[in-house]
């Protein structure tokens, strides 16, 4: 084999599921030698890859990553774009035992500029002609350049790491979640575990590639346990629908906007045919009965809420075989291994069937937050349950449900978006006194941002198209601003004097008329 001895692999076992600490790269590089012709990725025009095709362009990536001295536990931003050259970068980059660290192409300059600054990251994989980045050859339009080396000491943690995802943060600052090899093969292997896959089932890339989830339950999960990938860019529902059944798929994992699309292209009549599908996973926000029902009814697909995090990401699902008043009402059962428990204010465990702060530990929780990128802002319980500021209610049997959010995260279409960080750069706006983001609920996406403003004396009416557009000025990523509106003279307060954001989303909806 070419390059350096790949390390030991370690292997671990619980409730019958079994999985390693194997890097991506050790495992992709075992299917390809055991059937190098395998179908491996479908991208989005429909241009094939072989393992063997995948492989040969793995090792020129990561030629130049050696040639730019990259090595063990060095971390290299990897433009997330859908298609086979990201793959076989990954490869490249877990080849060399650096760290991942993908993000999504629409990053916000200002997000971008923050990681720059505190990632400690060696070196960059693009697509962009960006000034300095060098072509890498036997690619079509890869580009890598090197950063300054940070001198920083490696701990336990970061020699662990191997993929770092990111996640909106507070006051503009994402975090970067550090998890290990073992966590991810932990979380695609209890995933389709659950979801009844095969050796070779082919299943679908429909997330964008910026967090620890997407990456790993798309890109991680077919290279490392050999299940061809077809990728949706672009999303068209007919498309996706058609690429889903030309390719026999079945599985995939989506946000409930995603389902609504395609459940529209069946209720039209433009497609009419059963899907392959053993099992579409869904999470990231709010779903209704209706949707599970309409799924199984219109499409043949039987949708298994989820309950998970960038923190967490191999943690609760339903099952197949339940019965649909189950998935219609329930966010599943923990993986094997997992334990979900609901918490009091005192971070006391409740007895199952009470209300409380979600906790959550198992074998895919992560390492934590990287240095300067939330890093000691996360809180656990004495016995080591992650608490995710999510409301549970854990039954007798087992099964849990997402009742509400302690969290103050708006969720636009299974997109987390932190008020705080809106807040803060709306306030940069000369005219606005003050600002207070909250949501309002959405028919399709679930959520949608409002932003209420007090305006300066002086300053003439603001609209929201002003709001927006000093918001692109600033950096902020499109995904993160206001659809609304709503402009008062005075902010309504708590008794300790915060703004007390519950009573002004109830007036905000009933202005806006969408109670």
């Amino acid at each position: 084999m070419e390059g350096n001895p790949l390390p030991k692999v370690n292997t671990y076992e619980v409730d019958g599921l079994t999985w390693t600490d194997a890097s991506l790269w050790q495992q992709f590089v075992a299917g390809h030698n055991a059937k190098p012709d395998a179908l491996a990725v479908v991208e989005a025009d429909g241009r094939c890859w072989t393992r063997a095709e995948l492989h040969r362009l793995a090792i020129a990536i990561r030629e130049a990553l050696q040639e730019k001295g990259v090595t063990a536990h060095d971390r290299v931003m990897l433009e997330g774009r859908k298609n086979a050259q990201t793959m076989a970068a990954a490869l490249a980059i877990s080849s060399v035992e650096a760290v991942i660290c993908p993000f999504t192409p629409d990053l916000g300059r200002a997000e971008r500029q923050v990681l720059d600054e505190r990632l400690g990251h060696v070196a960059l994989i693009t697509s962009s002609a960006e000034e300095g980045v060098e072509p890498i050859r036997a690619t079509t339009g890869l580009r890598i350049t090197l950063r300054q080396r940070s001198g920083q000491t490696l701990d336990d943690v970061a020699r662990a790491t191997a993929l770092i995802g990111f996640t909106s943060g507070t006051t503009g600052v994402p975090k970067g979640v550090m998890h290990s090899s073992a966590a991810m093969n932990y979380a695609v292997r209890a995933c389709a575990y659950v979801a009844g896959l095969e050796p070779n089932d082919a299943i679908v890339g429909i997330m964008p590639l910026g967090s620890a989830p997407a990456f790993t339950f798309s890109v991680h999960f077919s290279l490392s346990q050999g299940h061809p990938l077809v990728i949706i860019d672009r999303w068209d529902p007919l498309q996706a629908l058609a690429m889903m059944d030309k390719y026999s798929c079945r599985w995939s994992m989506c946000v409930p906007t995603v389902l609504v699309a395609m459940l529209e292209c069946a209720r039209s009549g433009a497609w009419t045919k059963r899907s392959p599908l053993k099992a579409l996973t869904v999470g990231g926000s709010a779903m209704t009965a209706e949707m599970i029902a309409d799924a199984e009814n219109l499409l043949g697909i039987r949708a298994l809420r989820t309950f998970g995090m960038s923190e967490c990401m191999g943690h609760a699902m339903a099952r197949p075989n339940d019965s649909l008043e189950i998935r219609q009402n329930s966010d599943g059962l923990p993986f094997p291994g997992t334990q979900d428990e609901a918490f009091d204010g005192e971070l006391n465990m409740l007895p199952r069937g009470s209300r409380g702060q979600a906790g959550v530990k198992g074998p895919s929780l992560f390492l934590g937050y990287c240095k300067g990128l939330g890093d000691g802002s996360f809180s656990l319980t004495p016995d080591g349950f992650y608490l995710t500021g999510d409301e549970i209610i854990c039954g007798v049997d087992g099964y849990l449900k997402v009742v509400g959010r302690l969290k103050d995260q708006i969720i636009r279409g299974g997109y987390n978006i932190d008020p705080a960080e809106v807040e803060a750069a709306l306030a940069r706006h000369p005219a606005i006194a003050q600002v207070s983001v909250v949501s309002v609920p959405h028919a399709r996406l679930g959520e949608q941002a409002c932003a209420i403003c007090c305006i300066r004396e002086g300053y003439p009416p603001l609209q929201l198209a002003d709001l927006t557009e000093h918001l692109e000025s600033i950096g902020l990523s499109k995904k993160k601003w206001p659809e609304h509106m709503v402009v008062i003279d005075e902010m309504a307060y708590t008794s300790t004097g915060k703004i007390n954001k519950k009573v002004m989303q109830k007036k905000v909806i009933e202005t806006l008329g969408l109670g």
